[in-house]
This record gives C-alpha cells, sequence and structure tokens, in this order.
C-alpha cells in the first residue's frame, strides 16, 4: 500500500505494455475469466533428485495442465519457486497457464514470443494499462525481485514452465477463522515481499517519498487508513501507480474476491 502520487507511467512502459498486448493478441493466449478466486489450487508433489546442477522433477497436474516427468537445471527450478514466492501464478496462473483473468495474459505460449531481454524488463519495469484504477497491471519489480531471481524466471519461462516440486501455491485453510485465511493470502499474493513479515514493511522503494514500503501497522498506517473499507479500497485500486523505479502495489480489484479482501484486513486487524 505504497503512499504516494498516481502516474499514467513513462513512454517505455506503455510501449512494452501495447507490444506485450499485442503479442498476446497474435497468439491466442489471452483466456476467459476461469479460476477466479478458487483458493485451493496445487500440483502433486514428487520426488526430487539430487545433483547440483539439475533437478529430477515429477509431473502432476496444475491448472488444468499435466506436465511429464523431466529434468530441469537448478536455476529453473529456483524460477519456478521464485514464480510462486512473488505471486506471479496468482495473476497469471499456476505454471504460466492463465485463466486468472481476461486482462492478465497467459505466459505458457506468450514467453516463448518475446526475447529475455523483453521478459526481463517486463519484470523489472512493469507492464499493462496503469492509469485505469479498475484493471490489474503488472508490478514494477525493480529492487524487490534480484536480478538473479529475474534470471532464473525466464529461464523457467523459457524452459516451458515444467512442473517442480514443492513450487506451489498455498492453500487457504477453511473454518479456521478469517484472520488464519488472510494469513495465509498475505503469504500466498506476495504481500509479505513488500510489506515485511507480519506487516512490519521496511522493505527500500528509494524513488517513493517514504523512500521504503509502508508497514501495515502503527500509528501512521492506522491514522491513514481508519476504517476497514479505505483498507480494502487500496487493496483494489493499488497504488504509487508510476515509472520504474518506483516499487508499485497492483490493483488487486479483479484478482482478489471481496472475501479474500476481508480476510486479508481480518489479518492485519491483529497486527501490532
Amino acid at each position: 500500500m505504497e503512499s504516494g502520487r498516481r502516474n499514467h507511467g513513462d513512454a517505455a512502459i506503455v510501449a512494452i505494455a501495447v507490444s506485450a498486448i499485442a503479442l498476446v493478441v497474435v497468439a491466442g493466449v489471452l483466456t476467459g475469466y476461469v479460476i477466479g478466486h478458487n483458493n485451493g489450487h496445487t500440483a502433486t508433489p514428487a520426488s526430487t533428485g539430487s545433483g547440483s546442477t539439475s533437478v529430477s522433477t515429477g509431473g502432476g497436474s496444475t491448472g488444468g495442465s499435466t506436465t511429464g516427468t523431466s529434468n530441469v537445471s537448478a536455476q529453473v527450478a529456483f524460477g519456478a519457486h521464485a514464480f510462486v514466492q512473488f505471486a506471479c501464478a496468482q495473476c497469471h496462473g499456476e505454471q504460466g497457464a492463465g485463466g486468472v483473468s481476461p486482462d492478465v495474459p497467459a505466459l505458457q505460449g506468450l514467453a516463448q514470443s518475446l526475447t529475455v531481454k523483453q521478459l526481463t524488463q517486463i519484470i523489472e519495469h512493469g507492464a499493462g494499462v496503469s492509469s485505469n484504477p479498475t484493471k490489474p497491471f503488472m508490478p514494477i519489480w525493480h529492487g524487490i525481485v534480484s536480478k538473479h531471481q529475474i534470471s532464473a524466471l525466464v529461464a523457467y519461462m523459457k524452459a516451458g514452465f515444467p512442473a517442480v516440486d514443492g513450487a506451489t501455491s498455498l492453500t487457504v485453510p477453511t473454518g479456521q477463522g478469517g484472520a488464519v485465511a488472510g494469513l495465509i493470502l498475505y503469504q500466498r499474493y506476495g504481500c509479505i515481499n513488500c510489506h515485511g513479515p507480519n506487516g512490519l514493511g521496511g522493505v527500500p522503494n528509494p524513488q517513493s517519498p517514504d523512500t521504503v514500503v509502508p508497514p501495515l501497522s502503527g500509528k501512521d498506517f492506522r491514522a491513514q487508513f481508519n476504517t476497514p473499507q479505505k483498507i480494502a479500497d487500496v487493496i483494489r485500486s493499488g497504488s504509487v501507480i508510476g515509472k520504474a523505479p518506483i516499487v508499485s502495489m497492483p490493483h488487486w480489484a479483479t484478482i482478489l474476491s471481496d472475501q479474500q479482501i476481508a480476510e486479508l484486513i481480518a489479518y492485519i486487524d491483529n497486527l501490532s
């Protein structure tokens, strides 16, 4: 929930976004709203072989696709786990299969049509229609995702999104209360990467007015977001929609359901 003035993004980001969207249309990889707000899709784990340069991964059913047994490099495996860690799967679908939002492309076909340089640029500098607060957009990951992780993410995409043991999104438990569900959602959707464990903040965002990603607890946060509705509004709309290298929070309006947003707020209400 970064503070700061909203912008329309610079021409470079818009150009990248338009290029990516055009490629999606040509490749025919945009999918309809299929998965929506399903919390429980995970892959079937399989055994992982040893070795410093390759990892043997068993196939499993993930996001409606089945991947056979394959050997992947340690870099590709690292990229698969980063894809989950940074919640790429929550917008682009498990293993990049899409189906989460009509505004977010599947990546399985698109990644093959983009160069390593283009993919790296988009991950670091973002893409999408950032001026429209009702549409999701690719956030700016500059300074949050390391260059090694970006290289691994690109390697994973270029390898065709193979199934990697353990690289699956957390399953949100039911019947344990809103705060518990919110805690898992906080990790599943990557909030923890920017706002820190327990919403303590402190993640650097040098070009923002505060120079850090704001915490989700404490007097300043409570003074600005003093009602559940205000918290819900900024989750839905995102913030600091500007040009790199300002880290930005994406729009979650078409990704998260009202119930999931309420559960996140229940968790935030339990933070110090």
